[in-house]
C-alpha cells in the first residue's frame, strides 16, 4: 500500500485546498531556486541526449511493458480522460508511459493503476482556468470522482489528488512527496520540457507518441500555462512562467 505523504506541504493536496494555490513570499523564493537546480539539470541532461548516452538498463526498456492497467478503474479513467482536449489528453497518456517507464528504470516502486489516473487527468483542469483557484485542484477533485466511481477507498483517491497538486511543485521527490506525484512530473516534463528524455530510449519515447499522437500540444500548453499564470497570479505556473518555463517547453527535443 503507498503511504501518504504530508497532505500540507507545499503543493500537497491540503496546502491546496487551504492556499487555493497562492504561495507566500518564502514559499515563492524556495521555489525559484529548486527551478535554478532544474534548468543546470536539463542543460547537463541536454548534452547527454546529444550524444546519446544511455543509464544502464535504459535500453532494456520496452513499451509494451508500459500498458495501461486493465482494470475497472484505468476503463473510468480513460472515460473521463475524454473529457479533456485530444492535445491535453494525449499528454495524459504519454505522462503515463514515461513516468512509469522513468520509475521502473529509477527501480522505484509505482502503483500502476493509481498512478495511470493521476497521470491521464493531472491536466484537467488546465483548460478552463478559474481566477484564484489552482487549475490542480479541479483536475484533483474530478480523479476523486473518477476514483470513487472505479471502486477505490478514500484514502487511495485521496493519494491520487495529492499527486495531481504537487506534480506542479518544482523541486520535488519521490522520497518525500511519494512517487505517485514525482512521476506524474516526471513524465510530464519530458513530454513538454524534454527532461531526463537523455534517460529513456527514443523508440520508447517515439513509440509512445506514435499511439498518442501531440496533437499541437506544444503550442497550445503554452496558451493554457499563460492563462492560468493570468488568472493564478501568485500561483506555481506563474512562477514558472517569470522563470522561463514557456522558453524551455519553446526548445523541447520533442516537436509537434
Amino acid at each position: 500500500m503507498s503511504t501518504a505523504p504530508d497532505p500540507q506541504r507545499l503543493g500537497g493536496i491540503g496546502w491546496a485546498r487551504r492556499t487555493r494555490g497562492s504561495l507566500t513570499g518564502a514559499e515563492r523564493r524556495r521555489l525559484i531556486a529548486e527551478v535554478a537546480k532544474a534548468q543546470a539539470s536539463n542543460m547537463a541532461g541536454r548534452v547527454k541526449l546529444a550524444l546519446g548516452h544511455l543509464p544502464a538498463g535504459a535500453a532494456a526498456l520496452d513499451l509494451q511493458d508500459f500498458a495501461p492497467p486493465d482494470s475497472a478503474l484505468a476503463r473510468e479513467a480513460e472515460e473521463v480522460c475524454r473529457e479533456q482536449s485530444p492535445a491535453v489528453a494525449g499528454h495524459g497518456h504519454r505522462t503515463y508511459v514515461y513516468g512509469a517507464a522513468l520509475a521502473a528504470l529509477d527501480k522505484e516502486p509505482l502503483d500502476r493503476e493509481l498512478f495511470y489516473v493521476a497521470a491521464l487527468l493531472h491536466d484537467l483542469g488546465i483548460e478552463q482556468p478559474v481566477a484564484g483557484e489552482d487549475f490542480t485542484l479541479r483536475s484533483a477533485a474530478r480523479a476523486i470522482e473518477c476514483a470513487h466511481s472505479g471502486g477505490l477507498a478514500e484514502h487511495q483517491a485521496e493519494l491520487i489528488a495529492d499527486a495531481i497538486t504537487i506534480h506542479a511543485s518544482p523541486g520535488i521527490t519521490a522520497e518525500r512527496d511519494g512517487a505517485l506525484g514525482f512521476y506524474v512530473q516526471s513524465g510530464a516534463t519530458l513530454d513538454l520540457g524534454g527532461f531526463r528524455q537523455w534517460d529513456l530510449p527514443k523508440p520508447l519515447v517515439n513509440g509512445a507518441i506514435e499511439l498518442h499522437p501531440r496533437h499541437g500540444v506544444q503550442k497550445g500548453i503554452q496558451e493554457l500555462i499563460r492563462a492560468e499564470a493570468k488568472a493564478v497570479p501568485e500561483g506555481r505556473f506563474a512562477l514558472l512562467v517569470r522563470c522561463g518555463f514557456i522558453f524551455a517547453i519553446r526548445l523541447a527535443p520533442l516537436r509537434d
